[in-house]
């Protein structure tokens, strides 16, 4: 069904609906942006509910009342914080926090193209954002309260949240999560995590999250066999390069070699063999870091933003990755850890772009 902006809306299944999810919608949103969410949950069989904005804790209750399934209290950004605040009263059986803000607040963007970037890399939801009356931009710099003092439920919880996101920082929930919690960060995602350019892996681990509560569907755990050999680590060595900061090196590359010239990100993602999608949200990031300027967003192309000889190889770090090194500060171990900190800081700090001037790609 098509959305009205404003008021509460529903999306249901053709069948049997195998339960409902009612949506809290964040700052400037309003229902009718989680079309496209409510159409694939209704396909896979789910309802979802999306109450008007400021909805109350009665309305809330009444979206997710008559349910013939699993109740779900879903909320983005602030929310986020509502859901968990509402959870103690609704009493659902399932809580999804996406974008939940916490922590240190990045800078509200601004302009109008920096809150785009702030929110989403999905071109749909770029253009819709852009030519909808209804949503209200400038609402990202409205300051979130704090964290609920009530402890989560005791129900199942799943965690969104995009790695990249500036608005609220993924560090920030990182104290919040517990043990038993589902979390799922997307590398490169931003913001708006259920509208961004990764939405169908999101909905993807929202279904199987959902269907887990519903019939406790899940996935057997298969240890490796002795034919597989030993399990491989995700990160095998002390010292690792993310895609995110090669990404970033890719392109500063290309554009050292451009020698000032304005390169395009489509043309960097072709030359450097970079996904064009983890591309923008890497420029992105070194242009809110000062280390590139852009001229009318990746369409029109980016340059450095100072001399090559300027940039050092740890600026680019920082930009991607938020540190230099994540080190555990406890155990005996602990002084250790610092200083290879320090070394790596140091070794970094000396070494600038002008070391990619003879890259031969």
């Amino acid at each position: 069904m098509s959305a009205p902006a404003t008021t509460g809306t529903v999306w249901t299944p053709e069948g049997t609906s195998r339960g409902t999810v009612a949506v809290l919608t964040g700052r400037g949103e309003h229902p009718g942006l989680y079309a496209r969410l409510g159409r694939r949950l209704a396909v896979d069989g789910w309802t979802l509910a999306v109450p008007a904005p400021g909805a109350g804790a009665d309305e809330v209750t009444a979206a997710l009342a008559g349910a013939t399934g699993a109740r779900v209290l879903l909320g983005s950004d602030t929310g986020a914080l509502r859901a968990w605040e509402l959870a103690g009263a609704v009493r659902p059986d399932g809580l999804v926090l996406a974008g939940l803000p916490t922590g240190a607040p990045g800078e509200p963007p601004a302009d109008r193209a920096r809150e785009l970037d702030a929110r989403t890399a999905c071109p749909v939801h770029r253009g819709l954002l852009e030519s909808d009356p209804d949503f209200a931009w400038g609402a990202l710099a409205q300051v979130p309260p704090p964290p609920p003092s009530d402890p989560l439920p005791d129900a199942a919880v799943l965690w969104l949240h995009g790695d990249a996101d500036p608005v609220a920082p993924v560090a920030g929930i990182r104290s919040l999560t517990r043990p038993g919690d589902d979390v799922a960060v997307v590398v490169d995602g931003v913001h708006d995590v259920l509208n961004d350019q990764f939405h169908r892996i999101v909905a993807a681990r929202l279904v199987q999250f959902l269907e887990r509560l519903a019939k406790g569907a899940r996935f057997a755990e298969e240890a490796p066999t002795a034919a597989a050999g030993p399990a491989r680590s995700r990160r095998a060595a002390p010292l690792n390069v993310s895609a995110r900061l090669d990404h970033a090196m890719r392109a500063l590359a290309e554009l050292v070699a451009a020698d000032g010239a304005t390169v395009t990100c489509d043309a960097m993602a072709r030359a450097r063999g970079v996904p064009l999608n983890s591309l923008v949200n890497v420029m992105l990031a070194l242009r809110r870091a000062g280390l590139v300027t852009s001229r009318r967003g990746c369409e029109g192309g980016y340059r450095l933003a100072r001399p090559a000889a300027e940039i050092t190889v740890a600026d680019v770090v920082r930009a991607t990755e938020g540190s230099i090194a994540s080190v555990r500060d406890t155990g005996p171990a602990a002084p250790l850890w610092a200083d290879l900190e320090r070394t790596v800081a140091d070794f970094l700090t000396t070494r600038t772009l002008t070391a990619l001037e003879g890259d031969t790609r």
